[in-house]
Protein backbone atom coordinates (compact mmCIF):
# COMPACT_ATOMS: atom_id res chain seq x y z
CA UNK A 1 0.00 0.00 0.00
CA UNK A 2 1.27 3.46 -0.92
CA UNK A 3 0.24 4.87 2.45
CA UNK A 4 2.21 2.27 4.39
CA UNK A 5 5.28 2.86 2.23
CA UNK A 6 4.99 6.59 2.80
CA UNK A 7 4.62 6.14 6.54
CA UNK A 8 7.58 3.75 6.69
CA UNK A 9 9.72 6.35 4.91
CA UNK A 10 8.72 8.96 7.45
CA UNK A 11 9.20 6.85 10.54
CA UNK A 12 12.56 5.58 9.29
CA UNK A 13 13.85 9.10 8.70
CA UNK A 14 15.91 10.50 11.57
CA UNK A 15 14.78 13.89 12.81
CA UNK A 16 18.32 14.95 13.74
CA UNK A 17 19.67 14.14 10.27
CA UNK A 18 16.72 15.91 8.69
CA UNK A 19 17.28 19.06 10.73
CA UNK A 20 21.05 19.02 10.23
CA UNK A 21 20.51 19.41 6.50
CA UNK A 22 18.09 22.28 6.99
CA UNK A 23 19.02 25.81 5.97
CA UNK A 24 16.26 27.05 8.26
CA UNK A 25 15.82 24.43 11.02
CA UNK A 26 12.76 26.13 12.47
CA UNK A 27 10.92 26.26 9.16
CA UNK A 28 11.98 22.76 8.16
CA UNK A 29 10.98 21.36 11.56
CA UNK A 30 7.51 22.87 11.11
CA UNK A 31 7.31 21.34 7.63
CA UNK A 32 8.34 17.91 8.91
CA UNK A 33 5.87 18.18 11.79
CA UNK A 34 3.10 18.91 9.30
CA UNK A 35 4.07 15.90 7.21
CA UNK A 36 4.19 13.63 10.26
CA UNK A 37 0.79 14.81 11.47
CA UNK A 38 -0.69 14.36 7.99
CA UNK A 39 0.74 10.85 7.81
CA UNK A 40 -0.63 10.09 11.27
CA UNK A 41 -4.08 11.30 10.23
CA UNK A 42 -3.95 9.18 7.07
CA UNK A 43 -2.74 6.24 9.12
CA UNK A 44 -5.61 6.52 11.57
CA UNK A 45 -8.18 7.08 8.83
CA UNK A 46 -6.94 4.01 6.93
CA UNK A 47 -6.97 1.95 10.13
CA UNK A 48 -10.58 3.01 10.74
CA UNK A 49 -11.51 1.92 7.20
CA UNK A 50 -9.81 -1.44 7.70
CA UNK A 51 -11.64 -2.02 10.98
CA UNK A 52 -14.93 -1.26 9.22
CA UNK A 53 -14.01 -3.71 6.47
CA UNK A 54 -13.14 -6.32 9.11
CA UNK A 55 -16.58 -5.97 10.65
CA UNK A 56 -18.16 -6.38 7.20
CA UNK A 57 -16.10 -9.54 6.62
CA UNK A 58 -17.21 -10.93 9.98
CA UNK A 59 -20.83 -10.35 9.03
CA UNK A 60 -20.36 -12.04 5.64
CA UNK A 61 -18.53 -14.94 7.30
CA UNK A 62 -21.42 -15.42 9.74
CA UNK A 63 -23.89 -15.33 6.83
CA UNK A 64 -21.88 -17.96 4.95
CA UNK A 65 -21.82 -20.08 8.10
CA UNK A 66 -25.63 -20.05 8.30
CA UNK A 67 -25.96 -20.83 4.59
CA UNK A 68 -23.46 -23.70 4.93
CA UNK A 69 -25.54 -25.19 7.74
CA UNK A 70 -28.69 -24.78 5.66
CA UNK A 71 -27.24 -26.59 2.61
CA UNK A 72 -25.83 -29.30 4.87
CA UNK A 73 -29.31 -29.90 6.29
CA UNK A 74 -30.83 -29.91 2.78
CA UNK A 75 -28.27 -32.42 1.58
CA UNK A 76 -29.03 -34.70 4.52
CA UNK A 77 -32.77 -34.34 3.99
CA UNK A 78 -32.54 -35.04 0.25
CA UNK A 79 -30.35 -38.09 0.86
CA UNK A 80 -32.80 -39.39 3.45
CA UNK A 81 -35.52 -39.19 0.81
CA UNK A 82 -33.45 -41.03 -1.73
CA UNK A 83 -32.69 -37.95 -3.80
CA UNK A 84 -28.94 -38.38 -4.14
CA UNK A 85 -28.90 -35.92 -7.03
CA UNK A 86 -30.37 -33.16 -4.87
CA UNK A 87 -28.06 -34.07 -2.02
CA UNK A 88 -25.08 -33.78 -4.34
CA UNK A 89 -26.31 -30.39 -5.63
CA UNK A 90 -26.78 -29.17 -2.06
CA UNK A 91 -23.25 -30.27 -1.16
CA UNK A 92 -21.96 -28.41 -4.24
CA UNK A 93 -23.62 -25.22 -3.00
CA UNK A 94 -22.18 -25.84 0.44
CA UNK A 95 -18.65 -26.30 -0.95
CA UNK A 96 -18.92 -23.03 -2.86
CA UNK A 97 -19.82 -21.28 0.37
CA UNK A 98 -16.93 -22.98 2.17
CA UNK A 99 -14.56 -21.76 -0.55
CA UNK A 100 -15.96 -18.25 -0.13
CA UNK A 101 -15.36 -18.52 3.60
CA UNK A 102 -11.74 -19.48 3.02
CA UNK A 103 -11.29 -16.43 0.79
CA UNK A 104 -12.76 -14.26 3.52
CA UNK A 105 -10.37 -15.82 6.00
CA UNK A 106 -7.43 -14.96 3.76
CA UNK A 107 -8.70 -11.40 3.33
CA UNK A 108 -9.17 -11.14 7.07
CA UNK A 109 -5.60 -12.31 7.65
CA UNK A 110 -4.28 -9.66 5.24
CA UNK A 111 -6.36 -6.97 6.93
CA UNK A 112 -5.14 -8.07 10.36
CA UNK A 113 -1.50 -7.84 9.28
CA UNK A 114 -2.08 -4.47 7.65
CA UNK A 115 -3.83 -3.13 10.74
CA UNK A 116 -0.98 -4.29 12.97
CA UNK A 117 1.52 -2.49 10.73
CA UNK A 118 -0.60 0.65 10.73
CA UNK A 119 -0.89 0.65 14.52
CA UNK A 120 2.85 0.11 14.85
CA UNK A 121 3.55 2.92 12.39
CA UNK A 122 1.08 5.18 14.19
CA UNK A 123 2.92 4.59 17.47
CA UNK A 124 6.23 5.40 15.79
CA UNK A 125 4.77 8.54 14.24
CA UNK A 126 3.46 9.71 17.61
CA UNK A 127 6.91 9.13 19.11
CA UNK A 128 8.60 11.06 16.29
CA UNK A 129 6.12 13.91 16.65
CA UNK A 130 6.83 14.15 20.37
CA UNK A 131 10.58 14.17 19.73
CA UNK A 132 10.21 16.85 17.09
CA UNK A 133 8.01 19.02 19.30
CA UNK A 134 10.58 18.73 22.08
CA UNK A 135 13.34 19.77 19.68
CA UNK A 136 11.22 22.69 18.50
CA UNK A 137 10.81 23.92 22.06
CA UNK A 138 14.52 23.49 22.72
CA UNK A 139 15.36 25.38 19.54
CA UNK A 140 12.99 28.22 20.42
CA UNK A 141 14.37 28.46 23.97
CA UNK A 142 17.93 28.46 22.67
CA UNK A 143 17.13 31.16 20.12
CA UNK A 144 15.41 33.33 22.74
CA UNK A 145 18.28 32.85 25.17
CA UNK A 146 20.98 33.80 22.70
CA UNK A 147 18.92 36.67 21.31
CA UNK A 148 18.53 38.05 24.82
CA UNK A 149 22.23 37.59 25.58
CA UNK A 150 23.20 39.21 22.31
CA UNK A 151 20.99 42.20 23.08
CA UNK A 152 22.52 42.52 26.53
CA UNK A 153 26.05 42.30 25.17
CA UNK A 154 25.30 44.84 22.47
CA UNK A 155 23.85 47.15 25.09
CA UNK A 156 26.81 46.73 27.43
CA UNK A 157 29.28 47.42 24.64
CA UNK A 158 27.33 50.34 23.25
CA UNK A 159 29.49 53.50 23.08
CA UNK A 160 26.61 55.66 24.28
CA UNK A 161 26.20 53.54 27.41
CA UNK A 162 29.92 53.77 28.08
CA UNK A 163 29.77 57.58 27.73
CA UNK A 164 26.85 57.82 30.13
CA UNK A 165 28.63 55.64 32.69
CA UNK A 166 31.76 57.79 32.33
CA UNK A 167 29.74 60.97 32.88
CA UNK A 168 28.15 59.50 35.97
CA UNK A 169 31.56 58.59 37.32
CA UNK A 170 32.76 62.14 36.73
CA UNK A 171 29.68 63.57 38.43
CA UNK A 172 30.20 61.19 41.34
CA UNK A 173 33.77 62.42 41.72
CA UNK A 174 32.57 66.06 41.78
CA UNK A 175 29.99 65.27 44.43
CA UNK A 176 32.63 63.53 46.54
CA UNK A 177 34.92 66.59 46.27
CA UNK A 178 32.08 68.88 47.37
CA UNK A 179 31.31 66.61 50.32
CA UNK A 180 34.98 66.68 51.29
CA UNK A 181 34.99 70.51 51.20
CA UNK A 182 31.91 70.67 53.40
CA UNK A 183 33.46 68.23 55.87
CA UNK A 184 36.66 70.30 55.96
CA UNK A 185 34.74 73.39 57.16
CA UNK A 186 33.47 71.46 60.14
CA UNK A 187 36.94 70.42 61.25
CA UNK A 188 37.95 72.12 64.54
CA UNK A 189 34.50 73.63 65.07
CA UNK A 190 32.13 72.35 67.72
CA UNK A 191 28.51 72.19 66.95
CA UNK A 192 26.01 74.34 68.89
CA UNK A 193 24.71 71.27 70.71
CA UNK A 194 28.24 70.34 71.80
CA UNK A 195 28.87 73.91 72.99
CA UNK A 196 25.70 73.91 75.10
CA UNK A 197 26.63 70.53 76.55
CA UNK A 198 30.08 71.87 77.55
CA UNK A 199 28.47 74.99 78.99
CA UNK A 200 26.18 72.93 81.19
CA UNK A 201 29.08 70.77 82.36
CA UNK A 202 31.06 73.90 83.29
CA UNK A 203 28.14 75.28 85.30
CA UNK A 204 27.84 72.07 87.27
CA UNK A 205 31.57 72.03 87.96
CA UNK A 206 31.53 75.69 89.08
CA UNK A 207 28.56 75.06 91.35
CA UNK A 208 30.32 72.06 92.88
CA UNK A 209 33.47 74.17 93.38
CA UNK A 210 31.55 76.94 95.12
CA UNK A 211 29.82 74.44 97.36
CA UNK A 212 33.17 72.88 98.25
CA UNK A 213 34.68 76.29 99.14
CA UNK A 214 31.73 77.16 101.34
CA UNK A 215 31.99 73.83 103.10
CA UNK A 216 35.70 74.27 103.75
CA UNK A 217 35.17 77.79 105.12
CA UNK A 218 32.47 76.50 107.46
CA UNK A 219 34.81 73.78 108.74
CA UNK A 220 37.65 76.31 109.26
CA UNK A 221 35.60 78.83 111.32
CA UNK A 222 35.19 76.67 114.52
CA UNK A 223 38.85 75.86 114.46
CA UNK A 224 39.88 79.56 114.51
CA UNK A 225 37.51 80.26 117.38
Amino acid sequence: MALINRIEDLVKSEVNAFLDKAEDPKKLAAQLLTELNDALSDCRATAAEIMCEQKALHRRYAQYEKQIDTWQQRAEHALSKGREDLAKAALTEKQQLVDNQQQLTQQQSILDETLIKLKDDADKLVSKIQVLKTKQLQLERTQRTYSARLKVQQTLHCEEVANVISRFEQLESKVERIEAQVDSYDLGQSSTAEQFAQFERDEKINASLAQLKQQMQSNAAPANA
